[in-house]
This record gives C-alpha cells, sequence and structure tokens, in this order.
C-alpha cells in the first residue's frame, strides 16, 4: 500500500528531482528498470505504465548502449509524489501549489553549482553519449528532449523564457528543437534572427519538477518560469550562466546543452514524425537545429522524460504528456482574473488530453454569465493554443465524470440557440485536423465550439427538476449497509 507524502516531502520532492525519486522510492512508487533498449522497448513500458490513472515512476538504469551511471526518469510529476486527492481536489491541490508564494521570487545568479560538475567543450562534445530513446515506432529519430526546459533570452531586455518543447538528436553535435509558431522561444529566437545573429539557446533535459512544470504552462510575456517557480517553492531558483551564450540556467540541472541557433535560411534539418500527444504523427518538415558547443552535466545524470501518449489511456491524464490538471487549474486561475465570478471548477475531459476539450462550472448569477465564462475560457492563455471544445454546465454536473458532462449537453444544451463558433483562433503543426494546405503555408488557425450546456438562465428555476437521490442520504444508507450488501464492499 502506498504511503502518503507530508506536505513538507511534497514540497521538497517538487524542489529537488533526487529528492523526489528518493520520496517515490519510500512510499512505495518507484520501478527501477534496469537493461531495457531505447529503442521502443522504453516506450513500450512507459505506455504499459499508463494504465494506471497514477502510474508509478520509472526509473530506466543501465540503459543499453549507453553508460549504467546515465538515468533515465518518466512519470514524476504523474506520480502519487504530488498526486493528492482525486478529481477537483487535485486541481485545487494544483492551484494551491501555483499560489505557494503570494508573488513570484526572482532567481538569484551563482558562480556554479552541481550542473557544472562535468563540463565538456570543443571536441569533446558529443551528444550520442547521453540516453535518448527512440520511443514509437513512427518516430523520425531519438528524442532526447520531452520533459525539458529550452531556455532562451530576448535580446532587447532582461527577458529569460524556458519552455517545453520536442528535441531530437541528429548528430553528435546536432539537435533538432520543434517549436510551434508564436510560442515564446519563437518570437525570441527572430528577433536574433532579424538581427543578423544566431539564437543563443540552452537545453536541460533534467530539472527539479516545479521547473518541469512552470515550462509546460504558458507565462505571460517578460515573465520568466525561473521567478514563477521560485514563488512556488518560496525561495529563489539558483542559476548559472553558460560560458558560451550568456543565457542563464538552473545551478542544480542534471543535463544541459549550450549552443546556438541559426536561422532557417542558412539551415535546416527535416524533423519529425513524432507521435505527439493528440494521438497523431501530424506534425513533420524541415525545422531549424541547435549546434550544440558545450555540455554540462551532473555526476550520474538523470534525464527527465514526458514521451507524449494518446490521451486515451487513464495515466496520460494526471500531469504527464498532457498536463491536464494544471491546464485545468491554470483555466481557474485565468477564468477568476478576468472577473467571472461564480466559477465552481474547471476540468479538461479524458480523451481531450491537456487542451481540446475544456469543461466550466458555475453558479450562474446573471444573464449571459455562461457565455462569458465560454468566450474567456475559449480565448485566456491557459486555452488560447490548441483548443477545440469548450463546455460550460451548471454546478451541480460533476464536470470529473464525462457521463455527467454529456448529460448537461443532452439535456441542456439548444445547438442552435446555445452555440457560439468561433474562427480564427490559434492552432499549431501538431493539429490532426489542420489542413495540408494550410499546413504547409504554416496558417495555423481553427474554430472553436463553446456549448452552453446550462439552464437557460431566463427560466432556470421552472427548469424540469434533477432526479436523484440525495447524495448526503445515499451517503447514510451506504454506511448503513456496509458490510452486508456485495455491491458495497471494497
Amino acid at each position: 500500500m502506498t504511503k502518503q507524502v507530508s506536505e513538507a516531502n511534497r514540497h521538497a520532492a517538487l524542489g529537488d528531482l533526487r529528492r523526489a525519486i528518493e520520496i517515490a522510492e519510500e512510499i512505495g512508487e518507484l520501478d527501477v528498470i534496469e537493461g531495457a533498449d531505447p529503442h521502443l522497448e522504453m516506450g513500450a513500458i512507459y505506455e504499459l505504465s499508463l494504465r494506471k490513472p497514477t502510474p508509478p515512476v520509472l526509473l530506466f538504469r543501465k540503459i543499453k548502449g549507453y553508460p549504467d551511471n546515465h538515468r533515465v526518469v518518466v512519470n514524476m510529476r504523474a506520480s502519487k509524489v504530488f498526486a493528492a486527492g482525486v478529481g477537483l481536489d487535485l486541481v485545487r491541490s494544483f492551484r494551491k501549489g501555483n499560489r505557494k508564494s503570494s508573488e513570484p521570487i526572482a532567481p538569484v545568479h551563482v558562480a556554479s553549482g552541481p550542473v557544472m560538475q562535468n563540463t565538456l567543450m570543443d571536441n569533446e562534445v558529443d551528444v550520442l553519449k547521453f540516453p535518448a530513446p527512440h520511443w514509437n515506432a513512427g518516430d523520425g529519430g531519438q528524442y532526447i528532449g520531452t520533459e525539458c526546459m529550452v531556455i532562451t533570452k530576448d535580446p532587447d531586455s532582461d527577458w529569460v523564457n524556458a519552455g517545453t518543447y520536442r528535441v531530437s538528436v541528429r548528430d553528435g553535435r546536432t539537435l533538432s528543437v520543434f517549436i510551434e509558431p508564436g510560442k515564446h522561444a519563437d518570437i525570441i529566437r527572430k528577433k536574433y534572427w532579424a538581427k543578423g545573429e544566431h539564437c543563443p539557446m540552452v537545453v536541460s533535459v533534467g530539472q527539479a519538477p516545479a521547473l518541469g512544470a512552470v515550462a509546460a504552462q504558458t507565462m505571460a510575456e517578460n515573465v520568466t518560469e525561473f521567478a514563477a517557480a521560485g514563488g512556488r517553492l518560496g525561495r529563489a531558483i539558483e542559476l548559472v550562466t553558460g560560458k558560451l551564450t550568456g543565457v542563464p540556467f538552473p545551478a542544480d540541472c542534471e543535463l544541459v546543452y549550450e549552443g546556438f541557433m541559426p536561422p532557417p535560411e542558412e539551415i535546416t534539418m527535416h524533423e519529425g514524425p513524432f507521435g505527439e500527444w493528440p494521438g497523431y504523427y501530424a506534425a513533420s518538415g524541415p525545422e531549424p537545429i541547435l549546434r550544440v558547443k558545450a555540455i554540462y552535466h551532473r555526476d550520474d545524470p538523470i534525464m527527465t522524460a514526458s514521451p507524449p501518449a494518446r490521451p486515451t489511456f487513464p495515466g496520460t491524464y494526471y500531469g504527464t504528456a498532457g498536463s491536464a490538471l494544471l491546464r485545468a487549474a491554470s483555466l481557474w486561475d485565468d477564468l477568476e482574473a478576468a472577473g467571472v465570478p461564480g466559477v465552481k471548477g474547471c476540468w479538461r475531459m479524458p480523451g481531450g488530453g491537456s487542451r481540446f476539450i475544456s469543461v466550466v462550472a458555475i453558479e450562474q448569477m446573471h444573464q449571459g454569465h455562461a457565455k462569458m465564462a465560454g468566450l474567456v475560457a475559449a480565448g485566456c492563455g491557459s486555452s488560447a493554443y490548441l483548443g477545440r471544445i469548450v463546455i460550460v454546465v451548471d454546478d451541480d454536473i460533476d464536470i470529473t465524470n464525462a457521463a455527467e458532462v454529456m448529460w448537461a449537453v443532452g439535456t441542456r444544451w439548444d445547438p442552435k440557440t446555445a452555440t457560439d463558433i468561433i474562427d480564427g483562433m490559434w492552432t499549431g503543426l501538431i493539429d490532426p485536423m489542420l489542413l495540408p494546405e494550410r499546413r504547409a503555408r504554416h496558417e495555423l488557425a481553427n474554430s472553436r465550439i463553446i456549448i452552453y450546456a446550462v439552464r437557460p438562465f431566463a427560466w432556470k428555476d421552472s427548469f424540469p427538476q434533477v432526479n436523484r437521490v440525495p447524495p448526503e442520504y445515499s451517503a447514510e444508507i451506504a454506511a448503513k449497509w456496509a458490510g452486508k450488501l456485495s455491491f458495497l464492499k471494497d
């Protein structure tokens, strides 16, 4: 039986990857796997683990073809080390974690740190020394970056951005970094290219869970993820500076690549295909490359990974490939920040991954309240990219139960009068519904549907009553007959 994780240990794990692995072992949620083949076998083992709603932490070591002390960890942020509770309690815990400190805490720069234990430069640089699995049979290569941080520094300000993008190994000195148009790293790299310069860039492929979490979220422009992570941890993130680029990165990272990205007019390589989280191989083509000039790593490095999988597996939901709960928590924050009253919960429906299907529960307070919530949910920062469906329901609906949500759609939604369809919304190259000709031209826009599956406000008090046993009475009867009826036994 899994032991409970104290709040102090959970907080310690959030800021320290190695401590997080120790805690996973202490509570019986760590599986150590030795001798796995990075070609497909590691990916197959990982997918098998996703059959559990809260999968165990998998630590791969003695990986075939690599040094015994080079390790890869998956499912860290999805594990019971961090997943406390079920349903909306999980979303609330993520929101609480997001607000650990009311204000971001600026990072501090230090002279050195554990990541500097080994520095490889010039002819010592060899990307191929480190485990880069071929996760899926249809992947176009080995992907070392699936829960990584791609760090760039704005040339015109002090803004340092850290985002999660897929990173593949091309040769001993070259990586491909797939960055969707419009993402912050894309905005920054284009500034360098416009000046006729190569974009300095750092890629971390092993870092504290708090850093992995903020890198996967959407921060406002000019807000550094390192300050946001510091706010969550209640302490400043310590940064060291790359010897060649001046781009900072956390001092306790496990493995970091430093280099420069030339403009696509100078060089590109074919990147992909790659089995992305929507469940398809949709994005493949010429992409800019990163010329690696230096490698920094700790002794016995641990690479963090979160290879995407179809969003139909239970384990994809709780914060790894989909980051669904993180994004549900962020949506809730965005709605409240926009002044939407009466928000009782936000959810991402299973099957829609972290972005495609958002559900918002509200306590209706005025005419147009549902529309207000739906329009904000469709276009706010946590949902603007790659959305598809927004469903607004009353607060008596259990939005964590897909059957209840669809019951609301089937019984409280009028397709003609309670629907908005919005064109020209932001999508990405990994969107499987993006028309081939539009994909080729990088015309990255789609449409969204907002479904208002709520009792019509004008006559909501006259709406037919729901047929259900009151929850309190149901619990009373269940307790009375527990142990006497087989279907009430655990």
